[in-house]
């Protein structure tokens, strides 16, 4: 969640149309975000994420590009979930007030829409900060719980972990300690591995053609069973339950 140090901060601009210089500056930057980004730009792998249940978690100091790559999600993927912190504070005449007391209610409400919409089956983007490990988790499990895969985005800008250009650039007005803060705290995270996903209409042919392997071997092998049943000992159960998994 971003913090701010005023009571009351509107998260609207000018409501007038953009200037052509500006909409231009825009327009480019989200050209450049769509190529850093396979999930935006790979067309195999937009087909993918469109078949499959996803959860975009990102992470990333206030005014180091979240914004940017979230807006570009949503108008790719229009049924995608927003959730974050950060809704809480809004007010119904779209003014922000943060209070610091109200920050555990805050992510309390956005892990049940992520909860929500994982029961529902849609594509889910995290919207927070996410700095420290810790604050992940728990939509780590919601995903694990739920079959999501989980894609980690950290905006790549140049200033990502500059406090200064943060500071500047941050839209909630946060000052130059708080984000001095948020610099310092930042967990650098590496996946445990790497790997191919299949979408979930091919994961669930996968999984009925394997279940019909197994059906002709114990019909076929009457033995082969009682031997699988066998391999479940103390010192085979971790070996046979890799295999397992790997198949399904």
């Amino acid at each position: 969640m971003d913090e701010v140090d005023i009571a009351s901060l509107s998260l609207g601009k000018s409501s007038s149309r953009k200037q052509p210089a500006e909409a231009a500056r825009t327009l480019d930057s989200e050209v450049t975000v769509d190529k850093l980004y396979p999930f935006l730009s790979d067309e195999n792998t937009i087909s993918y994420i469109c078949q499959s249940n996803v959860m975009f978690l990102m992470r990333g100091p206030p005014g180091s590009g979240k914004s940017t790559v979230v807006r570009r999600l949503k108008a790719l993927y229009p049924d995608v979930i927003v959730c974050s912190a950060d809704e809480f504070f809004l007010t119904t005449d779209g003014h922000y007030q943060w209070d610091r007391s109200q920050l555990s209610e805050a992510h309390q409400a956005c892990q049940k829409k992520a909860c929500d919409a994982a029961e529902e089956r849609q594509n889910i983007v995290i919207d927070n900060t996410n700095i420290r490990r810790w604050e992940m988790s728990h939509y780590y499990r919601i995903a694990a719980h739920n079959g999501y895969v989980v894609i980690v985005v950290t905006p790549q800008t140049p200033w990502a972990l500059q406090p200064a250009e943060l500071a500047w650039k941050n839209k909630h007005g946060i000052s130059l300690k708080m984000c001095q803060d948020k610099v310092e705290a930042f967990n650098e995270i590496h996946p445990f591995y790497w790997a191919w996903f299949l979408n979930a209409s091919d994961s669930a042919k996968l999984l009925k053609l394997a279940g019909r392997y197994i059906a002709a071997c114990v019909s076929l092998f009457p033995d082969f069973e009682q031997q699988l049943r066998n391999c479940f000992t103390p010192a085979g159960e971790q070996v046979c339950s890799v295999i397992i998994i790997s198949v399904c």
